[in-house]
């Protein structure tokens, strides 16, 4: 509503008491949308505070401004130390204009499209915000638009008081509507029009400060609640300018906090479901053991050399079973291979549900977050709330320079580059992680931290196998190889390049190159 054309008319009436005879001293931005601008004089100075972003356009004039050190831009130095030679608002126009004798410089206050734009003798110059380029071509002398409002000219257009009150708003429209213009007669209508505009003469101003973002209104609206009164123009933008700037903050932060425990909250859940569901496969599918177990009860079978499965009796279900053996080894080797399969499984359960009962508390934690977030009602509160998730959060995050992820639990880390590699394989990696980098090309180091000494699951092995490879030379290959083995038998020749390294006692993983595991 501040932006009204009614209410910029007392607006700019107001502002010649403060700003004729003034010399504009300082014109600067420090953030895409905001132009400030002091205005001096012997005895005082005049700022006047411009938010042009869409979201939050309006004008505020604060009694002081300090201006940030850094990070603000001179902007209008034509018209720096020119003296104000007077104030002109246009006739049914949102637009007002700062003179300077032969400089103009033009507040077009048009909501969303709201500008800024300085004229020398009726020709562009410059402007505040330069993509609205459709401004350089305003043309000052056509702003004005009289219009007849008599009677008669509104009874000529049939009462389609739209045409020829254009300056209305969305409130001052659905104030006539309330009062059932549309279906009064005549005279009635031009009733409610004459009592409408003289409220809008009366130089009193209603600011609301609802749940929501406050509201300013030329007329008063008993719908939104408490209200403050005002007649000054002056005063009544810088409270709204000051209860919309602590709502407008408030919602912005606490929508933005709440959208990111959300994002959080459901790759938590998206984290349980997933680990619950391995769990549930290991738990009800068949175990390793008990197929090794088969296999013991029945070394007495002969084997062909290049058989790869055998159908012995299992003796758990009572029934015939199919068991995948790999070729040129004895039914005791086979035996063994299921036996470490079992053992490598069940630290994977293990693993898995550790992880899955501390992500459990995790999503716990954050679903009373969010419900605290959601309650709170004020700013202060809301601040103190997130200063404090910000410092719990900083206190458990360790910052390293590296690409990082978590797998099942485990840290993972890549190198950025060659000199990074070195930082991340000679510094940051412990004796016990397990270190992989694609074979026979360059690309980064990749460490799973591994603290604990624990047997890594191959499945992990595999997936940051893959991340690996992704960052190489490898990248686009159907396949690529990846070396793996503990940090220890990683060692850095002197004299070497950055990033060269000898590895002794490593293995070799074939994986198809992705980088999904850091999109997760």
């Amino acid at each position: 509503m501040q932006f009204n054309y009614y209410f910029l008319r007392f607006l700019s009436e107001d502002l010649k008491d403060h700003l004729i005879g003034k010399r504009l001293t300082t014109c600067f931005s420090q953030n895409k949308n905001e132009l400030v601008l002091a205005f001096e004089d012997d005895q005082s100075t005049f700022y006047i505070k411009a938010n042009l972003d869409g979201e939050a356009s309006l004008l505020s004039f604060p009694e002081q401004f300090a201006r940030a050190k850094r990070n603000s831009a001179d902007l209008f130095e034509d018209i720096i130390d020119e003296t104000i030679t007077g104030i002109t608002q246009y006739v049914n126009e949102r637009c007002l204009t700062i003179e300077f004798g032969t400089y103009s410089l033009l507040f077009k206050l048009h909501g969303r499209r709201a500008n800024v734009v300085l004229f020398h003798d009726g020709a562009y110059i410059a402007m505040f915000k330069n993509d609205l380029v459709a401004d350089k071509q305003i043309d000052l002398i056509a702003l004005d638009r009289p219009i007849d409002q008599s009677h008669e000219a509104i009874r000529a257009a049939d009462f389609a008081w739209k045409s020829i009150f254009p300056t209305f708003d969305k409130n001052l429209k659905k104030y006539l509507e309330s009062k059932g213009y549309h279906e009064s007669a005549d005279d009635e209508k031009l009733g409610l029009l004459d009592q409408l505009l003289d409220q809008l003469l009366d130089r009193t101003f209603y600011l609301y400060e609802t749940e929501a973002l406050p509201k300013m209104r030329l007329i008063t609206d008993p719908s939104l609640g408490e209200v403050t009164v005002f007649t000054d123009t002056i005063a009544i933008s810088n409270a709204y300018a000051r209860a919309f700037f602590q709502e407008y903050h408030f919602n912005r932060d606490k929508e933005r906090a709440i959208r990111q425990i959300e994002k959080e909250l459901q790759k938590s859940q998206n984290y349980l479901e997933h680990t619950q569901t391995k769990i549930d496969a290991i738990e009800q599918g068949r175990k390793y053991d008990e197929l090794a177990n088969i296999l013991m009860a029945n070394l007495h079978v002969p084997l062909a050399t290049e058989q790869r499965s055998i159908t012995l009796f299992d003796f758990y279900t009572n029934q015939e079973l199919e068991i995948k053996i790999k070729p040129k080894m004895s039914l005791q080797k086979n035996a063994e291979v299921y036996y470490r399969k079992s053992k490598n499984q069940n630290i994977e359960l293990d693993i898995a549900i550790k992880n899955l009962r501390k992500k459990e508390k995790h999503a716990l934690q954050l679903m009373k977050e969010l419900e605290t977030l959601k309650t709170t009602d004020n700013y202060r509160d809301l601040k103190k709330l997130l200063k404090d998730q910000s410092s719990a959060a900083q206190t458990n995050k360790v910052v390293v320079p590296f690409y990082s992820c978590m797998i099942d639990g485990f840290e993972v880390y890549l190198g950025k580059n060659a000199r990074n590699n070195d930082l991340l394989t000679q510094k940051y990696a412990k004796k016990n992680d397990t270190w992989l980098h694609a074979k026979d090309v360059s690309g980064s180091h990749a460490i799973i931290r591994n603290p604990n000494n624990q047997i890594i699951a191959k499945h992990i092995i595999e997936e940051v196998a893959a991340l690996a490879a992704w960052y190489s030379k490898r990248q686009h290959d159907t396949l690529c190889p990846v070396l793996y083995t503990q940090k220890k038998y990683v060692r850095k020749p002197k004299g070497s390049l950055p990033g060269q390294v000898m590895v002794d006692r490593e293995q070799v993983v074939l994986v198809k190159p992705s980088r999904s595991l850091l999109e997760e």
